[in-house]
This record gives C-alpha cells, structure tokens and sequence, in this order.
C-alpha cells in the first residue's frame, strides 16, 4: 500500500486565531488527509485568538500528531520589534512602525532579523528528515513566499505560492500614500517578481484576483476560493425574533467601501422619522476593533445607539448567532477592485439574504444575482425604497452553493497538488 505523499502548509494564521488567514490552511489540514494528502503545518504557537491588537506567542514549541496529520507550532521569536511591542504596547506607534519598516527591509536579505524566520527553519529541519513532495506557502506575511523559494531550491521540492490577497497588487495597501510604504512596495516589488515566477503553482482566492495575478506574473494562476465550512443552524432558540428590520455586516470595512452612500440613506428616512430604533437596527460588527474605520460614523453621531450599533470584535460563534437573527447581510463594494469577500461565504452559510451595496458589476453581483443570493443596491433611491418595502428574492439552490464549501475546495486543491506532484 502506497503511502500518502506529504505536504508541507507553512503560514502565520491558524487557529486559535480567529481570522480568513487561520480558516483557509485550517481547512487543507482538516481535509487533505481524507483526499489523499498527508498535511503538515508549520506555524505559530499562538497563545490568543486574534481578537486583541498585539496577539501573544508562547515561548514554547508544540508537536502534535493527530488523525488528520502533523502540527507543529514554534515558540515566538524575539526581534526589536516584537520586543518593543511587548514592552510599550500601544505606545510610541511612530518609533514601533519604524522598527517594523527597518526589519521588513532587512528580512528579504538577512533572515535572522524576520519574526517568521523560525518557521523557515522548523521547515528545513523536517525536510531533512522525511520525505516531502511538496510546500505550500500562503501569504500574507509574504516573506514566506521568500522561504518557499528557499525550500525549493535547497530540497528539489515543489512550491506552490498561495495568495489570500494581492501583494504588490494589494487594494488596500496601494492607497497608503505614505513615503515609507511606497519604499517598501517598490523594494517588495523587485522581491515578488523575482520569486514567484519560480514557484511551480501560484493559487488565489477567486477569478478576478487570478487574472490580475496572472497579467502581472506572467504565470499561470489557479483559483481555490475561500468558502465556508458548512450552513450555520442557530442554537439559541430561547431568543425571540425582535419586530424590527435588522441588517448587519461583519468585519472590516476598506477605505475604498463606501458605506457613506449606505449611510446617508439611512439619514434621510431617520430624519424623516421613517427608521426608528422601533422599526430598524443597523448592526458593524466587530468594527470596534478598528478605530479609524469607526471615525467614519462621525458625521452620523445623531443616529448612533438609535438604528446603528457597533460591537467589539466578537468570538465567530456569537457574530454568527448575530448573524443568523438578521433579515439581512450587508457586503459594500469598493470601486476599485471587484473580490468575494470572505464574510460573503459566511453570509451564504447563515442563509440569508445579502445585500451588495452598490453592485460592482463584476464577481459580487454575479455570485449574488446568479445564486439567487438577495439583491444589488446600486442607487441611494434603490436602498430607500427597500428599507421601506423591505422584500427580496432569496431562492438559492444548495447544490450550487454547497460548491463553495471548504471541503469541495479542499478537494479541488488536493487534484491540483497530485497533478503537479506526478509531472516529474
């Protein structure tokens, strides 16, 4: 009997850290075994679950064998900016940031000085001891794309380069105008043009991200979307439903999503004693946890505690019972990029109807509208007039959705990997 060949998944988020990046490596060690693949991880040996601004790392190591595969968890690594981040916290942000720019310039060249390095080293180390067919590396931090590449060239293994967001092409990060950030894009432009073209597979998360990636690389780019782990069932059935409308959206919101063109919809009908804390609630989950994002609801103080409210970032399974008490589920859209956001596949697994505001006649809209989802809002008259008559088509067709479960992806990547393990 042949064993199963095994992969190595180097990467900075896995549980207990409650985030996209930990879910989505989460999921190929939760699966590759069942599709054939022996996974494993080389990642932190977090001590927290991501919910607070500076997570903490033990200073042990972890090994684990389980039923699915290994896990093998290094102790935090000291640099001068993880130590002054320990020691001042919040304080000094310009000196910590300083900090952080030297050591990400210098990583790229000297590895002793990156405090993902251990994870390059706990790598080499288990090469050298066992039969590895390939590595996946998946980004951010992209610095392991750097390790990647060295393992590849040091052990004549397979590397696959796995982008969860752009790099040089990041949406978010082109925006920071900053004279220290354009430095360090333009210095970890040289880098990713110069690794990636070497890796022998380079994933993403949906099409439009793949073809970017592909024009700019010049390569080939496969999609593995980042999907959901199964439709949510909510278990707090003692809680009645409230008799008001009650629309939210988890997570993050970029500086390129306008929900100021939401928002100011909201203030005409609560001007105008349409919207009531009777008859609405607007819930921002977890956009406490960013404090810029929350100055944006500056300008709309009056209706703050009335129809809107904002919460701390939550543990997953209490904004998914948040999640599965609306009527419905906000994704705003950003000009200048058309994505699936990941809070969209926990969306269509709390089967509710989604909302994208405005549509960004590209992915969202067409996931939504071709699924049967809910509704694109492309005008402030379009909002309005829902928020009044509030009545959207929700007819989805599970045997289409249930495709993009993390399962069904995990099986899509497994194929990929064999195809390219068996080339040679």
């Amino acid at each position: 009997m042949h064993s199963k060949p095994k992969v190595l998944i180097l990467c900075n988020d896995f549980p207990p850290i409650n985030s996209i990046g930990a879910d989505r490596p989460n999921s190929w060690y939760l699966y590759f075994k069942e599709f054939g693949i022996e996974p494993v991880v080389i990642t932190k040996h977090w001590n927290s679950d991501g919910n607070t601004s500076f997570n903490e790392i033990h200073k042990s190591k972890h090994e684990e064998k389980t039923k699915y595969g290994e896990l093998i968890k290094i102790p935090r690594r000291e640099t001068p900016s993880i130590w002054f981040k320990s020691k001042f916290q919040s304080k000094y942000p310009m000196l910590r940031k300083g900090l952080t720019f030297i050591e990400k310039i210098i990583s790229f060249r000297l590895g002793f000085l990156d405090q993902h390095y251990g994870i390059y080293l706990e790598a080499k180390k288990y090469i050298a001891k066992n039969k590895v067919s390939a590595v996946i590396t998946t980004g951010e931090p992209f610095i392991l794309f750097r390790y990647g590449r060295k393992l590849q060239k040091e052990f004549g293994i397979k590397w696959i380069a796995d982008y969860r967001d752009g790099w040089y092409l990041n949406h978010i990060s082109v925006l920071d105008s900053s004279i220290l950030w354009k430095i360090m894009r333009k210095w970890e432009l040289i880098h990713e043009k110069k690794l990636c073209v070497q890796s022998d597979m380079i994933t993403t998360v949906d099409p439009q991200m793949a073809g970017r990636l592909s024009k700019f690389l010049r390569k080939e780019v496969s999609i593995i979307y980042n999907g959901f782990w199964d439709y949510y069932q909510s278990s707090n059935t003692t809680v009645e439903k409230q008799n008001k409308i009650t629309f939210n959206h988890t997570g993050t919101l970029t500086t390129g999503q306008h929900i100021e063109f939401f928002l100011d919809a909201l203030l005409v009908l609560f001007r105008n004693e349409k919207l009531s804390k009777e008859n609405f609630q607007f819930n921002l989950i977890g956009l406490e946890y960013f404090p810029q994002q929350m100055k944006r609801l500056d300008s709309y103080q009056e209706m703050i505690g009335e129809i809107i409210f904002t919460t701390p970032r939550l543990p997953k399974k209490e904004a998914v019972e948040m999640n599965l008490m609306a009527d419905y589920l906000v994704n705003f859209t950003d000009p200048n990029i058309s994505a699936i956001y990941a809070k969209t596949y926990d969306y269509i697994a709390c089967q509710k109807p989604i909302l994208v505001i405005p549509g960004d006649n590209g992915l969202l809209d067409n996931l939504v509208t071709k699924n049967k989802l809910g509704k694109v809002l492309n005008s402030q008259d379009d909002i309005i007039e829902l928020l009044l008559n509030p009545n959207v088509e929700y007819t989805p067709n599970k045997a289409d959705t249930s495709f993009f479960t993390r399962k069904n992806q995990t099986e899509i990547f497994v194929k990929k990997i064999e195809t390219l393990i068996l080339k040679d």
